[in-house]
């Protein structure tokens, strides 16, 4: 008997071989989605990278070991295979990028909510209360734990404001965060992006007056 024919009959060392192979690869990916989805917002993560090049390697490694355990051995036609589970690997990797950024945006605009409050209920002269909203419990537990001293930039009259903020971005560009007063919405787009291009933000907030709130001090 060749030694390919042995393999296929004992199957046994493959299957622990991939099933160490699926630990490995899901504790990975479960470690960058839970970064992506507790971070400041990104509009496109390096994250996504590990869902990108591991999922379909969990999906393939997941098929045979089903394929080994229903047949008693390995499968022998690798590359149809990975033609059948790399498209769905990668289609649950765009899932979850999709996920953890939705839950990243989640978290920040439950934790900004008091923010906007305050802003909103201090029209009158909301630049000099800038360490007032930064102070707010959950802003401050927020920013503690996505590791962040945030400045935003306040646009505002006396009917309504505009909020924004620096998000990350999977290349140097960055993104904006924004909260409208007047949709009571949060949108965020990637600074390259037809948005920024076009000019939107800088429409909605035409005609209002400007200032920075900071987290911190700024330095003399």
């Amino acid at each position: 008997m060749s030694q390919e024919s042995e393999s296929l009959n004992q199957p046994r060392p493959r299957i622990i071989r991939s099933m160490v192979l699926i630990v490995l690869y899901v504790a990975m990916v479960v470690w960058a989605f839970h970064g992506q989805s507790t971070s400041w917002p990104h509009e496109g993560s390096w994250s996504s990278l590990a869902y990108w090049i591991l999922c379909p390697g969990i999906v393939f490694q997941s098929f045979v070991v089903f394929h080994a355990r229903l047949t008693g051995r390995m499968p022998t036609r690798r590359v149809l295979a990975r033609l059948i589970t790399v498209p769905l690997g990668l289609v649950i990797a765009a899932f979850l990028g999709e996920w953890a950024s939705g839950l990243s945006m989640d978290a920040f605009e439950r934790a900004y909510a008091p923010f906007v409050a305050q802003v909103g209920a201090s029209l009158a002269a909301p630049c000099s209360l800038s360490a007032k909203y930064f102070a707010i419990p959950v802003v401050a537990a927020y920013n503690a734990e996505a590791g962040r001293n945030p400045t935003a930039i306040l646009k505002y009259n006396s009917r309504r404001f505009v909020l924004s903020f620096s998000g990350g971005s999977f290349d140097m560009d960055g993104s904006t965060i924004y909260f409208d007063s007047g949709s009571g919405r949060w949108r965020k787009f990637h600074n390259d992006s037809g948005i920024a291009v076009s000019g939107e933000l800088d429409k909605l907030t035409d005609g209002l007056a400007a200032c920075k709130l900071r987290s911190m001090p700024e330095p003399r």
